[in-house]
């Protein structure tokens, strides 16, 4: 496809770390509390071995085809139909995401800052930045990211840091919080499902092909798990498990506990404004990552022109849900746990196939 863009591996790091620090931001971090108590921080190293697995997975799925992506090997090894099918379960994920992550940030940003403002109107300020960084393309977001990078980390550790009066150690006992089925099985798996992983196989001619793959991916995964490792770490330090579990939106509560004397307060305005900025880039990589498989399955020159339709149905979608409980339970309940057919079944699937058809074209040629 035309106006992929290319961009290097820091780049590609930056950004698909950026996307995955999106869901620290909202109500995830008390579904991990809730699940694995005071060892939260513990199921988020589990979580990323499980990611770690899945790039692995994906990086010998698309490894054979250095000038392709997951769109080309799934096509390729399911036979045209069935790879059409599966691309269309991709798009259907990818625009899922974009709709639950627009109408969350909208929501946070109503409850944090504009209680009074229409959910409509945030939620299409949000979809009108995802367009905008669609249709730029790749290449400007990716060094959009890089720019923006070391502010939102500084942003992030400031307001962090400034807890350490706030910490008590004792919040992380007992180790194994809830017992190590509910910190290893089901914290893990519930941390374990990232959409950059599959967004990264999507757009990966653009840093360079698969020969960069586990690299890069891995790197961002080290990257996103730390920073969550480290909220959960300091949310429990900061309050127990059990207060934890009550939070809608715990690093903004956190934030909202800083006083650094008599003229530096309300510090959380700092954390809205990357706040915004993170959600921005989750929801612009996954409706570019929906429009460019949609393009890719039916062999469209170009992505671009469905970027309008496809921010429409996300817009439309993200206004379903009647409120923000209820958009917070498709998200954990149903996406975060469905999120594993697309990003590991059907590429173990793929690679089955392909191993399959290539054991095939062996016989034929010896």
């Amino acid at each position: 496809m035309k106006d992929r863009g290319k961009f290097g591996q820091a780049e590609a790091v930056v950004m698909l770390t950026m996307s995955g620090m999106a869901r620290i931001f909202l109500p995830f971090p008390r579904h991990l509390a809730e699940t694995a108590g005071e060892a939260a921080w513990i199921s988020s190293l589990a979580g990323l071995a499980l990611a770690m697995g899945q790039v692995y997975l994906l990086h010998l799925v698309l490894k054979p085809y250095p000038e392709g992506n997951i769109v080309d090997v799934t096509t390729g090894a399911l036979g045209r139909v069935a790879g059409t099918a599966a691309c269309l379960i991709y798009v259907s994920f990818f625009i899922a995401v974009a709709a639950v992550f627009t109408r969350t940030f909208s929501e946070a940003l109503l409850v944090t800052a504009l209680p009074r403002t229409p959910i409509s109107v945030v939620s299409t300020g949000y979809v009108a930045m995802a367009l905008l960084g669609a249709y730029m393309g790749l290449e400007a977001m990716a060094r959009s990211a890089r720019v923006t990078y070391p502010f939102v980390v500084a942003g992030m550790g400031i307001l962090l840091f400034s807890l350490v009066p706030l910490w008590d150690f004792t919040g992380i006992f007992p180790l194994l919080g809830t017992g190590p089925a509910g910190v290893f099985v089901k914290g893990g798996i519930l941390a374990g499902g990232m959409t950059e992983i599959l967004l990264a196989a999507v757009i990966v001619q653009s840093f360079h092909g698969p020969g960069a793959f586990g690299r890069v991916v891995s790197r961002a995964m080290l990257m996103s798990f730390a920073y969550l490792a480290l909220l959960e770490l300091i949310l429990l330090m900061t309050d127990s498990a059990d207060v934890a579990r009550e939070y809608t939106l715990p690093f903004y509560s956190l934030s909202r506990l800083i006083h650094l004397g008599r003229y530096f307060q309300r510090i959380e305005s700092i954390f809205i404004i990357i706040w915004g900025y993170i959600g921005m880039v989750k929801i612009v990589l996954a409706l570019y990552a929906a429009a460019s498989v949609f393009a890719g399955a039916f062999r469209l020159p170009d992505q671009r022109p469905l970027i309008w339709p496809l921010a429409l149905i996300i817009f439309t979608a993200s206004l379903l849900p009647p409120d923000l409980p209820t958009t917070v339970k498709i998200e954990s309940v149903y996406i975060r746990h469905l999120a594993w057919l697309p990003a590991v079944f059907l590429p173990a699937a793929v690679l089955a196939a392909d191993r399959i058809r290539a054991r095939r074209r062996k016989n034929e040629g010896s």
